[in-house]
């Protein structure tokens, strides 16, 4: 394993993450943002995703799960239901049913309540079908007649005051998914999160954000939820994030954490861009260790070439000394501006 390399948060700003009660309607400004210290900030971004193995088995490679949408400009940025590639250094094979699934071309209503009795909030495309759902207690998304799931949210929400993303607030919602791919049974673990921004940012475009980042969930043999995430800055933001959550046990949350990984280059770009197989990391007395499998670059049929610094890697992970496997489990590793260069001024070795 790689050098051991510690960060710590050097934003000068105080890190805000809460564990509370799960609620799924949100109109223009949610109420927990609706403060001077997160800039009165509305919605802006959905986001749903998750790790789905279809017929329930964990022994096969998943398929991932990615759309997201801009609500302030009614429209997708990006979706797909991806193809990952065979091993970690390789990109994606494509997007599962490509041709019917909505993409930045395809006109979104805009986001609101779609029905009183019962409530609803969602938005919707015609033509490449597309329908989101959020319930009082669940969530639903459609896509055509190939996609049809619906989540169950995990008894919790986490809100994030501007700890990852500047001038950014977060909504997490870690969910189990449950329903239908071609037809076939399919169980998956995600999230839907919702992105509010300040009121005087305009645009998503306008976040710049270089990062490595590490996000895991799993349901223990024992049926226990788990799940962990770390978000590492490595631009000038100077944010850090780390928390682990096993349920029965307090949520730890921390700005301080190491990270242990030998980086290798990608070898279909020739730009310096670079990933990770094996990393380790480490805060709180807790070891969160993942194993990268299966590659991509992007979330669209082709490998995002002209996303220079961008790789993503999936694969399983577990807490401790002693490896377990979980009954279903989910992990998705994003790393944003991560150059050769980069990583070794950050004292990282880069191995090939």
């Amino acid at each position: 394993m790689g050098k051991k390399i510690k960060f710590e948060n050097k934003s000068k700003q105080a890190l805000y993450i809460e564990f509370g009660n799960q609620n799924n309607f949100i109109e223009g400004m949610p109420e927990c943002f609706n403060n001077a210290f997160d800039g009165y900030a509305n919605l802006s971004v959905i986001d749903a995703y998750g790790m789905f193995f279809p017929n329930g088995d964990t022994t096969k490679k998943p398929f991932i799960y990615f759309r997201h949408t801009d609500v302030i400009k009614n429209k997708h940025r990006f979706a797909g239901l991806l193809d990952l590639g065979d091993d970690y250094l390789s990109p994606q094979k494509g997007v599962h049913h490509f041709d019917e699934v909505a993409g930045s071309e395809t006109p979104v209503t805009p986001y609101g309540k779609v029905s009183e009795n019962p409530l609803i909030f969602g938005f919707k495309s015609e033509g490449k079908f597309v329908d989101y759902q959020f319930h009082k207690d669940f969530f639903k998304i459609k896509e055509g007649d190939f996609f049809n799931v619906k989540a169950e949210p995990w008894n919790f929400t986490i809100y994030d005051h501007q700890s990852i993303i500047r001038n950014v607030s977060l909504i997490f919602q870690p969910s189990t998914f449950l329903g239908s791919f071609d037809d076939n049974p399919v169980i998956g673990l995600g999230s839907y999160d919702r992105f509010c921004m300040k009121q005087n940012i305009k645009s998503f475009e306008e976040i710049k954000m270089e990062y490595m980042s590490f996000s895991g969930m799993g349901i223990r043999d024992d049926g226990r939820k788990e799940l962990a995430l770390v978000s590492v800055s490595i631009n000038d933001s100077g944010k850090i994030v780390a928390y682990y959550y096993l349920e029965g046990e307090q949520p730890i949350i921390t700005d301080h954490v190491i990270v242990e990984a030998d980086w290798t280059r990608l070898p279909y770009v020739d730009d310096g861009t670079c990933t990770f197989k094996n990393a380790t990391f480490s805060f709180c007395g807790k070891e969160i260790h993942f194993e990268g499998k299966w590659g991509s670059k992007g979330f669209t049929q082709k490998p995002r070439l002209e996303k220079h610094g961008q790789s993503q890697v999936f694969g399983t992970w577990y807490e401790g000394n002693t490896e377990y496997k979980h009954r279903i489990f989910y992990t998705f590793v994003e790393n944003m501006g991560a150059f050769d260069y980069k990583l070794k001024e950050l004292g990282f070795n880069v191995i090939g």
